[in-house]
């Protein structure tokens, strides 16, 4: 659905943490200074790698309320506004880049009513996304399920059969249409649901975590894409 740059994502994550830092307070009453939140932030995420866990698949507000707690610091007002207002930093002033080819083939799966539900491994909430990408890209899309909401990331199945779940079909009705082998097409196909890899967005990938992965020599029956209009076919569309 979208790409982002190095540059895109750190100047987000500067406004998620200045808002975070307005968010809590010192014993002193004054605002988390920035510097001590990053150190602090640094070493969680340090800390759950270690125990082999993705800062993805951690909810929103335990990422905050652990912060919280090494800091030593009270919230300002709700909980719950500290958590949206950390969901959804950083969109509007530095937003990814729209994928066009997505844009083109949602609008008519959109008129033709198929449900699009869109899954993603994010430290933001699938309802941060679900705004963005319908008030940027004009998108109907029946739901957006994030990692940090399920507290699974993707290739694990559980994120895989909530889409199902919420799109009211049985997994082997569903297309999961991903640019990861593993992630992807590995996690759609465990949990019974039709697959393919699209490779159109390869070139955009700047962290070498997330490059996508050749497929297998043995697995030609996936069907591998370079443009997401080569999904109408696979769907019996024209």
């Amino acid at each position: 659905m979208v790409w982002d740059t190095r540059a895109i994502v750190e100047a987000q994550y500067e406004v998620r943490l200045r808002l975070l830092s307005r968010g809590l307070r010192t014993e002193n009453e004054t605002p988390v200074p920035l510097e001590r939140l990053r150190e602090a932030q640094a070493s969680l995420h340090s800390r759950w790698e270690s125990e082999g866990r993705f800062v993805e698949s951690v909810p929103i507000a335990v990422q905050i309320d652990e912060l919280r707690r090494r800091l030593g610091a009270r919230y300002v007002g709700p909980i719950e506004q500290v958590v949206q207002d950390y969901a959804t930093g950083g969109l509007k002033e530095h937003p990814p880049v729209l994928n066009p080819e997505a844009l083109a083939l949602v609008r008519p799966l959109n008129e033709a009513r198929f449900p699009v539900i869109v899954i993603t491994d994010t430290s933001r909430s699938g309802r941060a996304w679900k705004t963005f990408l319908e008030d940027s890209g004009g998108l109907q899309l029946a739901d957006v399920i994030a990692s940090t909401d399920v507290g699974a990331c993707k290739p694990d199945s559980r994120i895989f059969v909530e889409a199902a779940r919420r799109a009211g079909v049985a997994p082997s009705e569903v297309l999961h249409v991903g640019d990861s082998w593993k992630g992807d097409v590995e996690g759609a196909r465990r949990c019974g649901m039709g697959a393919a890899l699209y490779r159109g967005l390869w070139s955009h990938h700047w962290d070498p975590g997330s490059k996508g992965e050749v497929p297998p020599a043995d697995e030609a029956s996936v069907p591998c894409l370079d443009r997401l209009s080569e999904v109408n076919p696979l769907l019996g569309l024209p």
